[in-house]
């Protein structure tokens, strides 16, 4: 079985590092003792994940000792923890999960002392199920870190690397995707119920029914689109659905909710950009 050599520290003990805890753990792909965190205070969050992952909990200066360092902090709170941990940066990565935050300007503040690398989880990492986007700098990462990176993010699902220039988008497609899909389930909730399902029932077909579509499309290598056409008869019940949602222009809707997130996602990188320590 692969494993990670050498200590990775953590900054943050939310949910997002909960969820690339659990999954480089549960999985063994590192001892939980290689495994240091810090959050705000050495109580709290960090002691109960040393509670119930194993890890070891410790104050920033202990990045020093890692081979790679995660940044699982509020974007707004990044340019402070970037701050804290500088001095102890000497070249080992430094892999953030801050959604709207550039690695040009992650750089900058920790003076270029390790290179930085750039993802966009979405909230499925928590059950290892997640999307994640990440973005490489040009030069100064050796190959090694690439793939220990490709492999330590790949415990909490499907990994796939874009440039850069993507990012905001890959916010808004798989970062805000779930809320997305969650909104349209909201509404195939609400219908069910209304045509007589009590909620219990409408929720257990409703959940299997996204789940095994999605296992149908990955296992049988589908497009959506092909799939759609195969369950759909002429003149029958899915083809009368459709028909309203085209007629709704719902394919227009969603396009538009895409482009806001992701312009939202940008200006959201704009404004923490202009905090400075």
């Amino acid at each position: 079985m692969e494993t990670f050599a050498g200590e990775v520290f953590v900054i943050g003990a939310g949910a997002m590092a909960e969820a690339f805890v659990k999954g480089v753990i549960e999985k063994r792909a590192i001892a939980p003792e290689r495994v240091v965190v810090t959050g705000r205070t050495l109580g709290g969050r960090a002691a109960g994940l040393r509670e119930k992952y194993g890890v070891r909990v410790a104050g920033t200066e202990a990045a020093a000792g890692a081979r790679m360092v995660f940044l699982a902090v509020k974007p707004a709170d990044t340019a402070e923890a970037l701050a804290q941990v500088r001095p102890y940066l000497h070249g080992q990565p430094l892999v953030s999960f801050a959604a709207g935050v550039t690695m040009d300007w992650m750089a900058e503040i920790i003076e270029h002392r390790s290179p930085v690398v750039r993802t966009m989880p979405n909230i499925p990492v928590g059950v290892l199920e997640g999307a994640t986007a990440v973005s490489f700098p040009e030069a100064g990462l050796a190959e090694r870190d690439r793939k220990d990176i490709l492999f330590l993010l790949g415990q909490l699902g499907e990994v796939v690397e874009i440039p850069e220039r993507l990012m905001n988008a890959a916010t808004a497609f798989s970062g805000s995707g779930p809320g997305f899909v969650c909104y349209f389930l909201e509404a195939m909730e609400a219908a069910a119920i209304r045509l007589g399902f009590d909620p219990e029932l409408a929720r257990a077909l409703l959940l299997q029914t996204v789940v095994g579509t999605a296992r149908t499309l990955r296992e049988w290598g589908l497009a959506p689109d092909e799939l759609r056409r195969r369950v759909t008869s002429p003149g029958g019940t899915t083809q009368a659905g459709v028909a309203v949602m085209e007629a709704g222009r719902l394919a227009d809707v969603v396009d538009a909710a895409l482009q806001a997130a992701a312009r939202r996602s940008e200006e959201m990188g704009r404004a923490y950009a202009v905090v400075r320590d």
